[in-house]
């Protein structure tokens, strides 16, 4: 390969190899503060996962390792980038900010995930949450952008500004013990935290499946409605009854709010990378409840830890969520074809 093909390979991959000198950065941080930091000091933060806690700069090995998932889909995303000249009614299938925005996040995913299970720190649980909060609210607000029809500039301006103050509260609650009501329901705190690691977390994904759903169904009110509530019921690990409660009746508000203000209809096929990513998800949550510290598949020295494979199940999902963006057309595309 000549020198001015690589140079010009590296031209049009920019953000990929961008995102690959981001990561040496982070792995070179991770080791040379580690050696001196959570390899040495007590446990700060365990996760209560099952995998047993090692020694040394990476305190769940598989659980930390299997992260990679996220960090791979994000750079085969980065990597198939069309050519920066490409423009189309899709902005997925450009060489813009919102493939590179998804890409981003699913990185964070695994990249937070990891800071969590490799060092058991607090500031590793906080990367970790507001890496899946970055991710989880893209699509929502992708969604809403092409709707609605937003500005470029007004989407990354809200989405930016929601999820900084959303990230500066997760942080901090996560680190003031805060509680809001003593006795909330069934004999728990509401504390703080919950906020954006319950509430926001799932009032997120539950507005996501709202949309997809209306969508699908040619903005069929019922549907919109039956199917959050069904993924909140269903899905729900041991959530107070009464946060199960208020959930259920934001999604009916966000449901008939969407309905009733519909904005573009979204023309995307859902066969079969949907239906595959859903799949992977649903089974990710299965064989999250495995992954528990306590549960009796539990074995904290096998190489095979059930919340590894959370991670490449959830993984998996993200890369083909990303495959059913790119199959989005215009109303006038589809009539045409």
């Amino acid at each position: 390969m000549s020198e001015k093909t690589l140079r010009g390979m590296v031209e049009e991959k920019k953000p990929f190899f961008y995102a690959l000198g981001v990561l040496l950065l982070l792995t070179v941080l991770y080791v040379v503060v580690g050696a001196s930091t959570w390899a040495v000091d007590p446990i700060e933060s365990p996760t209560r996962f099952c995998e047993e806690i090692s020694d040394g700069l990476v305190k769940e090995p598989m659980n930390a390792l299997s992260n990679f998932t996220y960090i791979i889909v994000g750079l085969i995303i980065l990597w198939n980038l069309p050519s920066q000249n490409v423009r189309g009614s899709n902005p997925m299938l450009e060489h813009g900010m919102y493939p590179i925005l998804y890409a981003a996040g699913s990185m964070y995913i695994g990249i937070g995930s990891f800071a969590m299970h490799g060092t058991n720190t607090n500031w590793g649980t906080s990367m970790d949450w507001t890496g899946m909060l970055f991710f989880i609210s893209f699509p929502v607000y992708y969604n809403l952008s092409r709707q609605y029809a937003w500005s470029d500039r007004f989407f990354i301006t809200l989405f930016f500004i929601i999820f900084i103050l959303t990230a500066i509260l997760d942080t901090y609650a996560a680190n003031n013990n805060h509680v809001l009501i003593e006795n909330f329901s069934d004999d728990r705190k509401l504390k703080l935290s919950q906020i954006t690691r319950d509430y926001m977390w799932s009032l997120y994904i539950g507005t996501w499946i709202i949309q997809e759903a209306k969508n699908l169904t040619k903005n069929r009110l019922g549907w919109m409605i039956f199917l959050p509530l069904f993924a909140c019921v269903t899905l729900s690990v041991g959530a107070p009854s009464l946060q199960i409660i208020i959930l259920c009746l934001m999604f009916i508000v966000i449901a008939t709010l969407l309905h009733f203000n519909a904005g573009q209809e979204l023309i995307r096929k859902s066969t079969p990378d949907l239906w595959i990513g859903l799949g992977f998800y649903v089974l990710g949550n299965v064989v999250w409840r495995f992954g528990r510290e306590g549960e009796s598949a539990c074995n904290p020295d096998s190489l095979f830890q059930y919340h590894a494979l959370w991670h490449l199940f959830t993984g998996l999902a993200v890369y083909y969520f990303y495959r059913y963006f790119l199959t989005e057309n215009t109303q006038d595309e589809s009539i045409t074809e």
